[in-house]
């Protein structure tokens, strides 16, 4: 019987080994993963246990008294608090002068993002999957945690056939305070594809949320495509907000009518009108997973790798449809190099942290130094937050530059002190207010667009000018 693999297959290349690789207590770094100026991720073996773990920690040149320092803490604080077979378990946390990590579970595997690149799953691997996910965000709403971020990129298949939810990177807790992550939009950091439509309106999160975007996710392993796909996230945003999915039974032909009533019930615009909490919604796939004949989802989700090529075909032959794994020729990490587009994503927030410095557009400077190099505090103390809602949707050009385009109610941060603002749409008028930003306060402009024909909406704004438009004060500020 061949060894178990602890994230590499035999036919993987080795990384060339660091010269001078960091050191994190009890851990032995095998491999990096990812190395940036705000986060890295690294493979390492728990010693002396000899466990293969993931090293997930602030980079090297951030303060630990930077908010992604304490977006980090945060996270680990959350991952502490639950404990279930289907989330991400978190190990150690460790804070040093210095540095900061989180040692967390190692799963050899794949992301259902990598898996769903290879095709879409028949119905009983498609409903082992969601069910697994909702255990894990039953035990989360539990605690009073909401994950925010369910996509298949955060959602991990073991070659066992195991389920695990992870990245709680943008999760939110009502004991705890706001995410430092969000001070740069809300956390959606990869466009709304996902997103139920009050995270999409910035309203406060709702553990119903996460079921909207599990639905979504289902009906994508049924189908092969979202449900509210577009040809760009601002005319997706609009979709999700006010069209109804197209009827799945026509992409998926033999599905049952009780498998869409539950997607649709997810999908449901209003959180009043889905499933009352992700309890309900687990009662409902337990009756649709007898009602397909599945009885152990291990088996089932190894039988679905097995029909795409990831696993060996016997585990196909074996799971049949029952609900409760093996060897590996496929190559096994979901952490891995071919994976880096997804994994690093899933659990870095480099694209949301990178916004925070390109929006801002300074970098200051600590006192501090180690090794000749000065430490970085990326985010002003004196920064304030924008939060724009435009109906139907608006170009944002804050003093002569375009910085974002609704819908998405993104917190974007300026310095403190006087903006202009000027919302676009083709075919309105400019709507034109002038603001005064507080630091740490957010003000919120929600603004209907005079409309004044049928221009398409993904058309293009006109280009901004850098001229200030004329003041008005049509601002509400939020505690």
């Amino acid at each position: 019987m061949p060894r178990p693999s602890h994230g590499r297959a035999d036919d993987d290349k080795v990384a060339p080994r660091m010269a001078e690789p960091p050191r994190f207590d009890g851990c032995e770094v095998v491999e990096t993963i990812h190395t940036g100026a705000i986060s890295e991720l690294y493979s390492a073996l728990q010693r002396p246990l000899g466990r293969p773990v993931l090293i997930k920690a602030i980079g090297a040149s951030i303060l630990p008294s930077s908010p992604f320092a304490a977006t980090l803490e945060r996270e680990a604080r959350l991952l502490a608090e639950l404990d279930h077979p289907n989330i991400v378990q978190l190990y150690d946390f460790v804070r040093r002068d210095d540095r900061m990590w989180m040692v967390l579970e190692h799963v050899a595997g794949w992301s259902l993002a990598e898996v769903l690149a290879r095709g879409r799953l028949a119905p009983a691997a498609a409903v082992a999957v969601t069910l697994e996910v909702a255990h894990a965000l039953r035990h989360a709403h539990e605690k009073g945690i909401s994950h925010r971020d369910v996509q298949p990129r955060n959602i991990l298949l073991s070659r066992r056939g195991d389920v695990k939810l992870t990245n709680f990177s943008v999760a939110s807790a009502e004991r705890l305070d706001t995410a430092p992550e969000l001070l740069d939009g809300g956390g959606a950091y990869v466009g709304p594809s996902y997103m139920a439509p009050e995270q999409i309106l910035g309203e406060p999160p709702d553990p119903r949320s996460d079921l909207f975007s599990l639905g979504v996710v289902l009906y994508e392993m049924l189908s092969g495509e979202r449900p509210f796909k577009a040809a760009d996230e601002h005319n997706e945003a609009l979709r999700i907000r006010s069209e109804p999915p197209p009827p799945l039974a026509r992409r998926v032909p033999g599905l049952g009518p009780g498998l869409e009533r539950l997607i649709l019930r997810c999908l449901e615009k209003m959180p009043s009108d889905r499933y009352e909490d992700a309890n309900q919604l687990v009662e409902a796939l337990e009756a649709q997973a007898r009602e397909l004949g599945v009885t152990d989802t291990k088996r089932a989700v190894r039988s679905a790798l097995a029909s795409l090529g990831l696993v060996p075909e016997e585990a196909r032959d074996r799971a049949a449809t029952r609900l409760g794994g093996g060897d590996s020729r496929a190559r096994p990490w979901s952490f891995g190099r071919a994976s880096l587009g997804v994994a690093v994503a899933a659990i870095f927030l480099v694209g949301g942290m990178a916004a925070i410095q390109a929006a801002t557009g300074r970098e200051a400077t600590s006192s501090g130094t180690r090794g000749g190099s000065a430490r970085l505090e990326l985010v002003p103390e004196n920064v304030g937050y924008l939060r724009v809602v435009a109906d139907p949707w608006a170009h944002v050009i804050v003093d002569g530059q375009h910085v974002d385009t609704t819908p998405f109610a993104r917190a974007i941060p300026l310095a403190s002190g006087t903006h202009y603002v000027r919302l676009e749409h083709p075919n309105a008028p400019p709507e034109r207010r002038t603001v005064e930003l507080l630091p740490g306060k957010t003000v919120l402009l929600d603004v209907t667009m005079k409309l004044t024909g049928a221009a398409p909406e993904g058309s293009a704004a006109p280009e901004a000018s850098a001229a200030p438009p004329a003041p008005s004060a049509s601002a509400a500020a939020l505690p």
